[in-house]
């Protein structure tokens, strides 16, 4: 049985002996991704046969077709007749040099003491005779040596198409001829079944694979651990914690003098951190004063301002810790940061040099360190980490301080945090009152454990084989 498009192909094709796909598409004025599907169908059922021929031809390009207007420059070069190179130039402009040169190639002038002067009649370029029959007939072959100059010079390019030439074959006819027996029809809808009540008439329906499966529809999603951050900042919010965000450069002074690191501390090192060419601007110079004074009276050294205004590329997100610490906000207030830090190390399975933290600050005129890890318990159960231990550490700018390690069933417990009540010497500059318990998580490291991942590069992974095995739970 045929379909409605398959009977008006094969209806052109028996009027004709061959036809190419192009042609089929325009007389039919049909799609030609239409004419190529169907013509598929029919090659299927041997009512068609297809063959591929590959043609080639030359085409003359823009720099061609502004040739065929203009002439070419050795042309008009030579039309001046005997000229002074000053005055062709003029004339000529841009097309001086290649005027020159290719009829000094050709043959045709010889410079003397500043003249330029013709040594034949003034002939037309075979290149211009060859462009016009190119352009004249498609199917025109060119000398092969000719070709060679006209490429060299931009003026034609060569194409190279691909044509199905088709046929109808004695199967094709004989379907063609039963199926003006019958009135085929794809689909049996309301209005047909009317029509053929009040005409008596009948048709034959075309026939349906049922065991064909449906098209597969690939549809987009986010990236599984972009999903991870969304679902970590939702959790934040929930909590009643507001967003602040910073920017990936930053000076050390908000990455490391606030924070109660000297000026002097490993940290700051080229192995430990990236710097950023330049300096940035300190504008409340009473927190730059207050900040220094709490380094000379503590660290007992010259802390040098210049120092502080270095720029870098920001290796904890604690640096937007201590900007908001900058503006002074009142308790009771709660805010986390989620982005990316950046520190030099080895590329591996376990080590990135960019990667994901959580800061949290909490600010509260009572805020004690019993509150503290109630409010990382609580974190921590709501992103599937149910367990939770805290062991001492030490940071330079909380006391006291720890780190916090999860259960994961596969894995036992791992580190998953560091937190601590802020240091007097970080929070008295900023001129904030009451206490304030702030954490860092690293999210990359979390994610790895979420989904059972041993190599931390699969967390950017652009692979879609990999990424539709990935299932996120929300």
């Amino acid at each position: 049985m045929l379909t409605e498009t398959e009977r008006r192909i094969l209806e052109h094709l028996s009027k004709v002996e061959m036809i190419d796909d192009l042609q089929l598409s325009s007389s039919l004025e049909l799609p030609r991704s239409t004419v190529m599907s169907t013509i598929e169908s029919l090659k299927l059922k041997g009512l068609v046969n297809i063959e591929e021929i590959v043609k080639s031809y030359y085409e003359v390009t823009e720099e061609g077709e502004r040739r065929l207007r203009e002439g070419m420059p050795e042309d008009r070069l030579l039309k001046m007749g005997r000229v002074e190179i000053p005055k062709a130039k003029e004339r000529l402009g841009a097309d001086f040099e290649l005027a020159v040169g290719w009829a000094k190639k050709k043959g045709w002038i010889r410079v003397e003491n500043g003249v330029i002067v013709p040594t034949v009649n003034t002939p037309m370029s075979s290149e211009i005779l060859e462009l016009k029959k190119i352009k004249a007939d498609p199917d025109y072959a060119p000398d092969p040596d000719i070709v060679k100059t006209l490429q060299l010079r931009n003026l034609v390019r060569r194409k190279v198409v691909k044509r199905l030439i088709i046929r109808i074959t004695s199967r094709g006819i004989k379907a063609l001829e039963d199926s003006k027996s019958f009135n085929y029809v794809g689909n049996l809808t309301r209005e047909l079944v009317i029509s053929l009540r009040n005409s008596g008439g009948s048709v034959v329906l075309k026939e349906k694979n049922v065991e064909a499966e449906p098209p597969e529809l690939t549809l987009g999603r986010k990236h599984f651990f972009r999903e991870f951050l969304n679902e970590v900042r939702e959790t934040l919010l929930e909590m009643g914690f507001n967003e602040v965000y910073s920017g990936y450069v930053e000076m050390e002074f908000y990455n490391f003098d606030m924070l109660f690191q000297p000026q002097d501390h490993p940290a700051r090192e080229i192995h430990d951190s990236f710097s950023v060419e330049g300096f940035g601007e300190i504008r409340d110079k009473e927190l730059l004063d207050r900040v220094a004074k709490v380094h000379k009276d503590k660290w007992k050294y010259e802390w040098e301002p210049g120092v502080a205004r270095r720029l870098m590329l920001r290796s904890q997100t604690t640096a937007t810790t201590s900007r908001i610490l900058s503006t002074k906000p009142l308790p009771p207030a709660r805010y986390f940061t989620i982005g990316k830090v950046f520190r030099p190390d080895s590329l591996d399975a376990t080590h990135l040099l960019e990667f994901h933290q959580l800061d949290g600050l909490v600010l509260e005129s009572d805020y004690n360190f019993r509150r503290l890890l109630g409010t990382l318990k609580e974190i921590f159960k709501r992103l599937g980490v149910a367990e939770v231990r805290f062991k001492p550490a030490y940071f330079p700018f909380t006391e006291p301080s720890v780190e916090v390690y999860g259960f994961i069933p596969q894995l036992g417990w791992v580190e998953m945090a560091g937190a601590g009540l802020l240091r007097p010497e970080v929070v008295q500059p900023t001129g904030v009152e009451g206490r304030a318990g702030a954490w860092g998580i690293g999210l990359d490291r979390l994610a790895m454990l979420k989904y059972g991942l041993s190599d931390i590069r699969d967390l950017y992974s652009n692979r879609v084989d990999f990424l539709r095995k990935m299932r996120v739970e929300l």
